[in-house]
């Protein structure tokens, strides 16, 4: 199984239909930390009801794209899964407006190569800032016990420090009610 086709699959399905999307999740941050395995990809799309059948058309052959969850997903703003039939992974894909921290992450993205080394890879990820507020919140939403989730975030500060975006950072943690983690993380991370 390589999560990694199965993510680019629907990352170039996206961009042939003028979604506004990017990779998240542990893809993002071991490409901006340490790098881990992982079985599943996690992508943020600015998915509206009528992407639904350009969408399907996309991926027809390949992917399982549910109608009725698809729908839900994008009117309550929350996720649909994807499952590549052929890879046998699941891309998870969060719907979210262009408004608030969904839209400045989405403006934040950055091109970066899910394999190193190799341009045919390259695509929308979520910045080093962004990728550590979603574990972060991640983290929260998990009563605070992934060890995984946590060393995320540390590699990614970790791997960044030099670059990081404070004042960014403070805004939108605040925002997202993880403040108190971050300032943790900030103090944790060598």
């Amino acid at each position: 199984m390589k999560v990694e086709d199965s993510t680019l699959a629907v990352v170039r399905a996206l961009e042939r239909i003028g979604v506004r999307h990017y990779v998240t999740g542990s893809l993002a941050s071991s490409l901006h930390g340490e790098p881990r395995a992982t079985n599943d990809a996690d992508l943020v799309a600015e998915l509206r009801l009528n992407h639904f059948e350009p969408l399907r058309a996309e991926l027809s052959g390949r992917f399982y794209l549910d109608e009725d969850d698809f729908r839900a997903a994008v009117e309550r703003g929350r996720s649909f899964n994807l499952v590549d039939e052929v890879e046998l992974a699941k891309v998870d894909v969060f719907c979210v407006s262009g408004a608030g921290y969904p839209g400045a992450a989405l403006a934040r993205a950055v091109h970066l190569e899910l394999e190193p080394g190799d341009p045919f890879t390259g695509c929308a990820v979520s910045s080093a800032e962004d990728c550590i507020i979603s574990k972060l919140r991640w983290y929260r939403l998990g009563g605070e016990v992934s060890d995984r989730q946590w060393r995320d975030v540390l590699s990614v500060i970790e791997a960044n420090r030099s670059r990081i975006d404070l004042d960014y950072l403070k805004l939108w943690c605040a925002d997202q009610g993880v403040s108190d983690l971050l300032a943790r993380a900030l103090s944790a991370a060598r």
